[in-house]
């Protein structure tokens, strides 16, 4: 690819990654706003009224939230996904190398799904995962929210650069390197350097070369991202219940949760479950991938890729907690592991 079209990508990822945290602290600035406003009548009720409020009868959206957070699907350790999703790749993949399979809508690549979804799939991960990721650790970091944003909103960059480094470097320099010009009449011109001088000459010109498939990296990566930052929401309702087991803070900070945790509940359930729907999707699409497109090594080394990526940054490097950490880290966050553990 060109200077000219990596420039416009990471154009369009920086575009998308600035307003994705404009949008987000917009909204942190409301929900600011809005406890100073009601901070006056909650420092009036005691802590137990306030968790007989919280704990009343849950709205549709909670009830359902709280159907799929404790659905065996959902339940799966992230270390099974990462497994189950390789040998998902590998046998689809390997299936479709002995059986015809018939053409359908999603094997035609100018599809809707595909190219205005998949194509764009690390930005409305990153909007859809990164707004739910802010607004949660608003609420989950306790008074040390401003650090739980800010290491949310490194998470989400970092996820970026892998994004632009294996997929607008790495992946195209891969091309350019193996790649060959080869003419209608499948003879090599081998005076062309790279695939975009040889797509110029338009004279039935193609470049063939090892080609990753893109698609399977960024569904298979995006797909493990959303799983690990969506972990949070498996103890979301826990938050009354355990937030006053939470001795480090004190009874204004702990009056300062539950507002929040109030005030957030409706955004956070709507948020989930958005990314429930396309993460269900991007499921889908890499099943349409692995069946219409690629070949059998283009597709396990695009998952590779991902996977590889993923392992790097949540498995390893965030969890030795510095500079990043991983999503829920945290006095609170700590809290929970310790009961959890407890109750094992």
């Amino acid at each position: 690819m060109s200077h000219r079209y990596s420039h416009s990508y990471l154009t369009c990822g920086l575009c998308i990654f600035i307003t994705d945290i404009s949008f987000s602290s917009l909204v942190i600035v409301l929900l600011q706003l809005h406890e100073l406003g009601k901070m006056v009548v909650h420092n009036r009720q005691n802590a137990t009224q306030n968790d007989k409020d919280i704990a009343s009868e849950p709205s549709r959206l909670e009830t359902i939230t709280r159907f799929i957070v404790e659905s065996r699907y959902y339940s799966i350790p992230v270390s099974f996904k990462v497994v189950g999703l390789w040998f998902f790749v590998l046998i689809i993949s390997a299936i479709t190398l002995v059986v015809d399979v018939r053409p359908t809508y999603f094997s035609h690549k100018r599809n809707f799904f595909n190219v205005y979804l998949v194509k764009f799939a690390w930005g409305w991960t990153l909007v859809v995962t990164g707004l739910y990721s802010i607004v949660v650790s608003f609420v989950h970091g306790c008074e040390l929210w401003k650090k739980t944003i800010t290491s949310s909103i490194l998470r989400l960059a970092v996820g970026t650069f892998v994004w632009y480094l294996w997929v607008n470097v790495v992946f195209h320099f891969i091309e350019n390197l193996t790649g060959v010009c080869i003419g209608k009449d499948r003879t090599p011109n081998l005076s062309v350097g790279s695939k975009l001088d040889c797509i110029q000459l338009k004279q039935g010109y193609i470049w063939e070369a090892v080609d990753i498939s893109g698609h399977c990296f960024l569904l298979t990566y995006s797909i493990l991202f959303m799983k690990s930052e969506l972990d949070l929401q498996r103890n979301w309702h826990k938050i009354p219940i355990h937030g006053a087991q939470f001795r480090a803070i004190g009874s204004k900070s702990l009056t300062n949760l539950k507002s929040r945790y109030k005030l957030t509940l409706p955004l956070v359930h709507i948020l989930f479950l958005v990314n429930i729907l396309l993460g269900a999707l991007w499921e889908f699409m890499l099943l349409a991938t692995c069946v219409y497109f690629h070949s059998f090594l283009s597709k396990a080394a695009g998952a590779a890729i991902g996977i590889f990526s993923w392992l790097v940054t949540y498995n390893e490097w965030y969890r030795c907690k510095f500079p990043l950490s991983i999503p829920g880290h945290g006095p609170l966050g700590d809290l929970f592991v310790k009961n959890t553990k407890k109750t094992e």
